[in-house]
């Protein structure tokens, strides 16, 4: 007779067959015994055979995995609903295939779930200790804490909940400018949940590792693009504004102060071009700083880095503004 598992990893996953991999080796190293938790895995019309990892997990791991393939990639919402139905568990953990979870990590998730009035349950995100940052990595996962969009790269819901409020809502599946999945689904369900009156919890031992992917240099600077979906978020829960924005509109006020104040330096210059070197000895003056710049850099790099983060400042306003124009919700 088949033992009915306590949790159930949900995983959608797109090629990575190494990353998730990885994942599978964090996921063999629970504390949690083999038989009280199996592992969900959606292929998204993968070109890597995934079903090949998830073979080698079963043999090498013991671990018990079901891999379904999606019959179209419409992005991971769908794919982790999906997922949802094919789970056996009360408990449903999700994480992504570029993450490691720490060997307590589901021993410690499924605690809170005691409490029958506890529907979520987040932990840590953090950055792979092994794995080196340089100027162009990327960092926008890390959540040391609760954080407010509460992400699947570590969330544990009680399933019954999840079904009752239809799962991830697919219409806030995105491609961004570069034609990647964007979506934030995973907060807006979460928000949901949590104004239906059911209680959260967050814990610090359920501590989940996530790749530091090094990104080029046109993807690190167009790396705000993502964000253009944000308002759209803030619409359906104004709750957000008190939690992600200063003053309920600005989600980086430096960045605004920053993009407005070059907006004004090229209106000035070409009214007065004198005014022209203002900005380039703006740019060495803060690539001077030691604050801002390791000593290690050169003052090149030092020059490089700093014009990248105006750039990336610059377009991440510009970014929020089209959301706010296309969502009728002011971010700025």
């Amino acid at each position: 007779m088949t033992t009915m598992p306590d949790v159930s990893v949900v995983i959608s996953c797109k090629n990575r067959a190494a990353m998730l991999w990885d994942c599978f080796r964090g996921l063999g190293a629970q504390t949690l015994p083999r038989d009280r938790f199996e592992v969900v895995l959606m292929d998204n019309v993968s070109t890597d055979d995934l079903a090949a990892v998830a073979d080698r997990a079963r043999r090498e791991f013991g671990l018990t995995v079901t891999c379904t393939r999606m019959e179209t990639d419409r992005g991971p919402a769908p794919a982790r609903n999906r997922g949802v139905e094919i789970a056996r568990a009360p408990v449903i953990a999700f994480t992504d295939s570029d993450c490691r979870p720490e060997p307590g990590w589901l021993a410690a998730g499924i605690v809170p779930f005691a409490d029958p009035a506890v529907a979520l349950v987040t932990g840590p995100v953090l950055a792979k200790p092994e794995q080196p940052v340089t100027v162009t990595s990327k960092l926008t996962f890390q959540a040391p804490v609760e954080h407010p969009t509460f992400p699947t790269a570590n969330a544990f819901f009680r399933r019954d909940v999840f079904r009752a409020f239809g799962g991830f809502d697919v219409a806030l599946c995105f491609e961004d400018p570069l034609g990647r999945a964007t979506e934030c689904a995973d907060t807006d369900l979460a928000w949901r949940i949590i104004k239906a009156g059911h209680a959260r919890r967050f814990v610090s031992d359920a501590v989940m590792r996530h790749e530091i992917e090094q990104l080029s240099t046109f993807n690190w600077l167009m790396e705000p693009t993502r964000l253009f979906a944000l308002p759209e978020l803030v619409r359906r829960h104004p709750e957000l504004r008190d939690e992600l924005l200063t003053w309920r509109v600005f989600f980086f006020p430096w960045g605004s102060v920053l993009s407005a104040g070059f907006v004004t330096w090229l209106a000035a210059s070409a009214w007065q071009p004198w005014l022209l070197p203002v900005g380039p000895l703006c740019l060495v003056a803060s690539a001077l700083r030691p604050r801002r710049n390791p000593a290690t850099l050169g003052f090149g790099e030092r020059m490089l880095k700093t014009s990248g983060e105006v750039l990336r400042m610059c377009l991440t306003s510009l970014t929020l503004a089209y959301g706010s124009v296309r969502f009728r919700s002011l971010v700025l």
